[in-house]
Formats: structure tokens, sequence, C-alpha cells
């Protein structure tokens, strides 16, 4: 069955421990016009799909380092394009906890190729619809995505390359705890060590930065044993 595809730059990051089926299927998938990239820890997905913003993830439950449906929790806040869970796991529970966590199409194994590529293409067209998430504005504080910038009450906040990331980070998943494991994945593609304190740290810089009470915060809130929220109501002008 030959496959039309209309945009040839679309770009698939195909999330699959079985190196086999994934060299199959990104033959399949490259041979009928899309650009296709591969991973095989669960653990490094998040990274590469925050960093990367691949057009589509192609993603299995059944993972090393973090399974499928706890990457589709994680980065649904931050990844704008659409995700197509594929695994061998047919129970009805699962399906509908996927959907529920933000997948947008499952299939299950086997699954004759035709029917992925129908699956793919018909998920590209509904993705036109999307648009990607260029600004975040909470009140006072406004986060630029695009020039990596961030303003306070219009005035703009002097920030290093990796506060910036930091509040981009937090302000995109806006009053959801984040974990330091959670923030050190996205931000540097492995887990967190137990130890290294320099999340704190830039949490306590941005603070200051951002006139919140370092004693009593409001505006970056800890979740004592849990991590770390912005709070979408505490920047009112």
């Amino acid at each position: 069955m030959n496959q039309k595809i209309t945009d040839m730059q679309k770009t698939i990051l195909l999330v699959e421990d079985n190196a086999k089926l994934s060299d199959f299927l990104k033959k399949r998938l490259t041979k009928a016009g899309y650009r296709v990239n591969l991973e095989s820890q669960g653990d490094k997905a998040v990274y590469r799909i925050i960093r990367e913003q691949p057009d589509l993830v192609i993603l299995d439950i059944m993972l090393p380092g973090m399974n499928g449906k706890q990457i589709c929790q994680s980065v649904r806040h931050s990844y704008s394009g659409n995700i197509l869970m594929l695994t061998a796991l047919e129970d009805e529970q699962t399906e509908i906890e996927s959907l529920h966590l933000g997948a947008d199409s499952y299939l299950t194994k086997p699954v004759a190729d035709e029917v992925l590529i129908a699956h793919v293409a018909a998920l590209f067209r509904r993705q036109s619809r999307i648009e990607a998430i260029k600004s975040i504005k909470l009140d006072a504080l406004e986060v630029n995505l695009v020039a990596k910038e961030a303003y306070l009450s219009g005035e703009k906040i002097n920030l290093s390359p990796s506060e910036f990331d930091l509040l981009a980070l937090l302000a995109i998943n806006h009053d959801i705890t984040l974990s330091r494991d959670n923030i050190t994945l996205a931000l540097r593609g492995y887990d967190y060590d137990g130890i290294d304190r320099t999340i704190d740290l830039r949490i306590s810089r941005l603070r200051k930065l951002l006139e919140d009470d370092e004693n009593n915060p409001q505006r970056i809130k800890t979740a004592y044993g849990k991590g770390y929220v912005l709070v979408s109501t505490a920047w009112k002008i």
C-alpha cells in the first residue's frame, strides 16, 4: 500500500526498546516519507521529547527506566505534538489510562505497517490545527519561549540560560508540582541523584529575581517531599 505524504519534513521519535521492531518500523516510516529518530530508554525519552519537539511520538508502554504512561504524563504540558501509543498491552483499562494521560491514539501490537502509517497520517492531519506554545502570560509574569526572555511587570528579568530553562519549565507546567527528578530529566536528560542541590539554588535565585518572599514563597512554592510548583494565581499586578 503506497501512502501519499504531503509534508516530507515531518519528524517522528520512535520510543521502542525492541531493536528489531524499531529498525523495521523506522525503515517503513522512512519509506513513507518521514524522518525517524529512535530512542530505546524510557528515562531518556522525556528529555528528548521536550528538547527536540518532534512532530509525532510513537511510544511503547513497557520501557526500561520509565514506562510509556509516565512519559506521556511528564511531557504532555510541555509538548504540543501528538502521541501514539504502540504497545502489546491490549487491556481496555490501559488504553483508557493512556488516553486520559494525554495520548492521542492507541494501537496494539502486532499491527500491520500499513495500518500504523495510516494512523500516523491521520494524526498529522489533526495536528495541523495545533499551535505550538510561544509564550506564557500569567498576569505580571510573561515568559517568551521564542525569544527566551522573561518579564515581570513589563521589566525584563536578567536570567542565565539555565535559569530561563527552569523558569520556562515551571511556567509551562504552572500549578503542577514538579519533582527534582522531573526537572532534572527534562532539563538535563538524566535522573536526579538525590545529592545535587543545583536545582534548589536556582529556585532560590529565581525567587529573588521574581520578587518572591524567600521565607514564605507564594509564587514558586515548595511542596515538601514532592518538589516545586509555580502558582498561576500569585502574579496579580
